[in-house]
Formats: C-alpha cells, structure tokens, sequence
C-alpha cells in the first residue's frame, strides 16, 4: 500500500501540498484555472465533458466534409459548446482541458485520407510542414476567432504550417 488509490490519485488530504505533485499537475495546466478535480466522480465528469466538447466538434467537422455515406454534407454548423481554443497538446490552459478546435481543424485538412478516423495522427509530427502552396489540392483553413482572449492553443498548434491561417479579433 503506497497510499494511492487505483485511478493513480492520493485519497488523502496531505497529496495536495505535496510538491511532486503539484509540479506535475503545474507542467500539465492542472491549476489556477484548470484545477485537477480532487474526488474521482468529478474527474469521470470532467472526461465525460472533454469527450463531448472533442466529439461534438469532430462530428462538426465530419459534417461539413458530408459525414458517413447516410449524411449530407453541410454548408454550416454550430458547435455552441465549442471553441475551447486555449488548450495545448500536452497542457491546459485558459479554463480549456481539450482543444476541440484543433480536433476539427486537423479533421478537416485530413477529410480526404482513407480511413482518417482510424489513426490519422500517426506519423503526422506537431507542426506539421505542408506542401507549396501552388498545390491546388492542400486543404487550406481559415479559423477567425471573435474572442476577448488570444487563441494561443490553435496558433500553437498550426504555427509553421501555411495550411491554416488563424485570425484573432
């Protein structure tokens, strides 16, 4: 018995002042404005929630590219629960545990890959450099954000690529 329960987590009160873990919890964004929830029934929330936001915004995107071969394509929706723009890969930040935003924008640039639900991050490094921009067929994406606040998660994600231009108001 190391004092930790089976989701990984201390269940006392002194895990909190521990500097190991506060530190962990710091280099992930878990604090401030993105707290770790301390009891595992508000953690199951917060992944349950993450795995709406995500979902919803990917299904979005898959809408506009048509979706499955029982769908439409569309030519607008709304992900009203969307636009969590704040968050990195590997850190929360900005009251954002997911990037939602990043997940449809990837899903859109990679809308014509085969099988581009099974794996589509594979190989594909951070930052991605595209092809010339004479190449008619690279997927090129135009994210405006109307927000008070910088959209520091989508810049980062889509830094040195030339296929997604980020604008912030």
């Amino acid at each position: 018995q190391n004092g930790f329960g089976i989701d990984g987590f201390r269940h006392d009160h002194d895990a909190i002042n521990n500097p190991e873990i506060q530190a962990l919890l710091a280099k992930h964004g878990l604090e401030d404005d993105c707290p770790l929830p301390t009891d595992s029934n508000a953690r199951k929330i917060l992944w349950k929630y993450c795995l709406s936001v995500a979902g919803t915004s990917w299904h979005a995107a898959s809408l506009l590219m048509g979706g499955s071969a029982d769908e439409d394509e569309r030519d607008v929706v709304i992900h009203w629960g969307g636009g969590r723009h704040h968050s990195h890969s590997d850190k929360a930040g900005g009251f954002c545990y997911v990037n939602d935003v990043v997940l449809a924008i990837h899903r859109l640039l990679h809308s014509r890959a085969d099988g581009v639900d099974d794996g589509m991050f594979a190989g594909i490094p951070d930052n991605q450099s595209s092809s010339s921009l004479g190449d008619k067929s690279t997927p090129r994406i135009l994210y405006i954000d109307l927000d008070i606040h910088h959209p520091d998660g989508v810049q980062s994600a889509f830094y040195s690529t030339d296929q997604v231009f980020t604008a912030s108001f």
